[in-house]
């Protein structure tokens, strides 16, 4: 309940009592009083005033009037018929001002006090009180009283009860006054002394404090402290027109162990706050350019392991939160902590800290300046937010280095660089996670927003100088374009999200040119490769509500087509390295007896079904000494793969086909946990055709004959990005070496015969 509201309330009740005292002085008939006092109030409030018990007038130096069963009427539709009640009301009335049209009231002592403040569902609430001025008018000269002058000295209030009910939300809350004591204070001329003593629940009020009584030209002081349930508050200034809550120019202090605490008091009870951290505020509060607002604003709330927010400022409307111009910082140690409050899981994302200057409010917020940096990225720009209507995010921001791993990645400790995130199965033994994307953000906001970045690092790769313009309107997610540079040369794409449906939708396109293979391998730290210039070309379509259903229901190609380039041999570690380092170990023999492996050219390409990918012969390296062959299939739905490949010398080496360096490599398995094997009957030579794996989502697995097609053609890295048919041996050979297959070739994944 506002002061104002109080003081209101308090007053109309004086009002009516003085004049019943005016009334008094000149008749004794006190049931004819009683109508009297309820014409008054009535045409003062637009309320009716029952006293349903006797009206009593005790003679002496100081007279005392004494009203019992005393209530003010509600407004139509009211939880109840009346707003407030109270048991018993005593009045000491000094007599000798009377004669100058002056009612003092020594003392002025209220019992069982019951209000009821209620908003209903139209929001307004019944302390708006409707005075009717004609009536006022009339009423005053009927019952013949004169203009007079008003004094209060001495209030007290005992039991009272205090509730504040919100229709619309259906909450209701209970404040309990034990005792609430306005009286001179001793020790300072025209100063009345406070103390109030309450609970809301079962968190205990407590203040006192010293008011000053307005005299002409001078406001009112106020000097307040108190504390409530850990919360302490201090107000100290002045106020010029205490009755109407006008003309403030006030100190305030405010601090506590939980802001929680202070979010429960806006709650319904049964709302448990987030615990939220310390708090801290100071600041003045005035209303000199009409509306209530705050200046010298020092705010500090939070904590670093969650979040801590500091704000220095001015704040000009407070009830529209309006008008304002505040520095704000924010710091983290980990965003994890947020989780907590949000009641969504947050990435151990961290350090975070964030510096800007926030202006506006109501429907239009901007954040200019803005400096912030995590773990090892950074950003500045400025954004707007306009939360009339439909909410839109707009603005620009650019940024020194970016690591996307950083949003991504459990923090370690406060300002250690993070580590790239390693992909982990769920509990179902996958990778790709079935749960829900979570895109009805998406359909809740626009955006307008322009990116860039010096340096911007996915995963083990840097680009450079990237660029992408996002948009977002209607769940309809697009960024285009999207521009790096990478190893030297250029990559240019975009990406399509779409959620406005039932079911979202994902398109990505991306093309390199110029990308420097061996300088992208020694930007990520590994020192394996010399040039190797290559072109790239991704273009995806997929739909689904998690990453599982869109990878299932892809559909599109993949291509990588690398030139010349020289092989580190001595620098991979065969015994320790990956599994593409093994692989490479395993089809080149000479790779752990030289330096270096001259690299002719490799290409690659994967041909995307219904979250099958295929290579038809797709797979192929062509170096020195030697010539790889391969193909097989990725089923991107089940997250299983059977690729093979086969290495071939080239003429005049004096390496026999039946040598051991003639056997296939397979690799097999699952996402999690694919094997590396090479083909132990030494019977299977190639998988350069999957016309069947297409259908059985694995890797069809021919025969000699097959494998002559393939390893003599003469440009296999054009074949495989289907840019030259392969040369085919004499009809015999092949013949031959179909019949063995038939009776040597191996079940698929799914047990079907390759043949």
């Amino acid at each position: 309940m506002r002061l104002s509201t109080a003081l209101k309330l308090l007053a109309v009740l004086a009002v009516a009592l003085a004049v019943g005292l005016v009334a008094a002085a000149k008749s004794m008939d006190f049931q004819r009083l009683k109508g009297v006092l309820a014409d008054q109030v009535q045409a003062a409030t637009g309320r009716s005033l029952t006293i349903a018990g006797p009206l009593e007038l005790r003679l002496g130096l100081v007279p005392k009037v004494i009203a019992t069963g005393v209530s003010l009427g509600n407004v139509p539709g009211g939880s109840r018929a009346e707003m407030a009640k109270v048991e018993r009301i005593e009045a000491e009335v000094a007599l000798l001002p009377l004669l100058k049209r002056e009612i003092r009231v020594q003392r002025l002592v209220l019992t069982s006090v019951d209000i009821l403040l209620e908003t209903g569902r139209d929001g307004r609430g019944n302390w708006n009180l409707t005075p009717a001025a004609a009536g006022a008018a009339a009423n005053a000269g009927k019952a013949g009283v004169p203009a007079t002058r008003f004094t209060l000295r001495d209030v007290r209030i005992k039991n009272a009860r205090l509730t504040w009910r919100d229709t619309a939300a259906g909450t209701a809350q209970t404040f309990t006054l034990h005792k609430l004591a306005v009286q001179p204070d001793p020790n300072a001329a025209n100063q009345l002394a406070v103390q109030v003593v309450g609970n809301l629940d079962t968190r205990m009020l407590e203040a006192t404090g010293r008011i000053g009584m307005p005299t002409t030209g001078k406001p009112a002081m106020v000097q307040v402290s108190g504390g409530f349930d850990g919360i302490q508050a201090m107000v100290e200034g002045t106020v010029a027109d205490p009755m109407a809550a006008r003309g403030l120019d006030l100190a305030l202090a405010l601090q506590g162990d939980e802001l929680g605490k202070v979010v429960r008091l806006f709650r319904a009870p049964a709302e448990a706050p987030p615990a939220l951290g310390p708090f801290k505020l100071a600041a003045r509060l005035g209303d000199a350019h009409g509306a209530l607002g705050l200046s010298d604003v020092e705010l500090s709330a939070g904590r670093r392991d969650a979040l801590l927010v500091t704000a220095r400022g001015m704040v000009k409307d407070i009830a529209a939160l309006g008008g304002l111009d505040l520095a704000v910082a924010v710091e983290s140690d980990s965003l994890a902590g947020l989780s907590r409050l949000t009641g969504t899981d947050i990435p151990s994302m961290g350090p975070l800290k964030a510096t800007g200057t926030l202006s506006g409010g109501g429907g239009h917020w901007k954040l200019a300046d803005l400096k912030a940096t995590l773990a090892g990225s950074d950003a500045a720009g400025e954004l707007t937010l306009e939360t009339a209507g439909h909410p839109r995010l707009a603005g620009k921001l650019s940024a020194t280095s970016l690591a996307l791993a950083d949003f991504i990645t459990p923090a370690s400790k406060p300002g250690e660089k993070l580590a790239p995130k390693a992909l982990k199965a769920d509990g179902d033994g996958r990778l790709f996670s079935a749960d829900p994307l979570g895109l009805a953000v998406l359909r809740g906001l626009d955006a307008d927003l322009s990116l860039r970045a010096n340096r911007l690092d996915v995963g083990d790769w840097r680009l450079g100088e990237a660029a992408a313009e996002v948009r977002l309107a209607g769940g309809r997610l697009t960024v285009k374009p999207l521009r790096a540079w990478a190893g030297g040369g250029s990559v240019d794409g975009e990406a399509t999200l779409d959620a406005s449906g039932s079911v979202p939708a994902l398109a990505l396109r991306a093309e390199g040119r110029g990308v420097e293979m061996g300088r992208m391998l020694k930007d990520a730290g590994i020192d394996a490769l010399t040039g190797g210039r290559a072109d790239l070309r991704l273009d995806l379509r997929g739909r689904g509500d998690s990453m599982r259903a869109l990878m299932a229901s892809a559909s599109g190609e993949a291509v990588v087509s690398m030139g010349e380039g020289r092989l580190h041999n001595a620098a991979l570690d065969w015994a320790g390295g990956d599994l593409l380092i093994q692989l490479v170990g395993v089809l080149n023999p000479f790779s752990r007896s030289e330096d270096a492996t001259s690299v002719s050219c490799a290409a690659v390409r994967f041909v995307v079904k219904d979250g099958v990918a295929t290579a038809d012969r797709g797979i192929a390296a062509e170096t020195a000494k030697l010539t790889v062959v391969g193909g097989g299939a990725v089923d991107l739905r089940d997250e299983r793969l059977d690729i093979g490949v086969t290495p071939r010398a080239r003429e005049g080496l004096g390496v026999s086909i039946s040598s051991p360096l003639a056997g296939m490599t397979r690799l097999r398995g699952t996402f999690a946990n694919p094997v590396l094997s090479l083909d132990e009957l030494g019977t299977v030579r190639t998988a350069a055709s999957v016309g069947v794996a297409v259908a059985t989502s694995g890797l069809s697995l021919l025969g000699e004959a097959l494998f002559d097609r393939a390893t003599a053609d003469a440009t296999p890295c054009k074949t495989a990005l289907g840019q030259a048919a392969a040369t085919k041996p004499p009809a015999k050979a092949a013949d031959k070496k179909a019949k063995k297959d038939k009776k040597t070739a191996p079940r698929l994944l799914d047990g079907t015969s390759g043949r």
